[in-house]
């Protein structure tokens, strides 16, 4: 009995096994058309048209740069808020950071302010 029982626990396990390893390939197989199917209605499928195909975006800088005249950079130190009363525990906050970090951190604050002067 015991025997048997082993015997039918392996056939079911064996039997269960295949039907998820087929159950996965065609999965696999629908979605693989799919996204086909829906790279060709894009126009981003590799064998298309050089037209019809998405291009990226370049990012190009310009060689003109505007600099604020000294009214502008007047104006903008009469409009920045007041800077709070200098705290030590932020300067300790600071220090423990990456070096990195309280470069991202000194510029994103420097953005701010110069947003907010405009």
């Amino acid at each position: 009995m015991k025997n048997s029982l082993g015997t039918g626990f392996m056939a079911v396990f064996a039997v269960s096994g295949s039907v998820v390893f087929l159950a996965m390939q065609i999965h696999k197989r629908i979605l693989s058309d799919f996204m086909k199917k829906i790279e060709f209605e894009i126009g981003t499928a590799t064998g298309g048209c050089g037209k019809d195909r998405v291009r990226k975006k370049k990012v190009r800088f310009s060689d003109q740069v505007v600099e604020l005249s000294r009214d502008d950079k007047e104006r903008c130190k009469k409009h920045l808020p007041k800077p709070a009363i200098h705290n030590r525990n932020e300067d300790r906050n600071l220090e423990a950071m990456p070096q990195n970090w309280q470069v991202l951190y000194k510029g994103i604050l420097k953005n701010r302010n110069l947003k907010a002067c405009n």
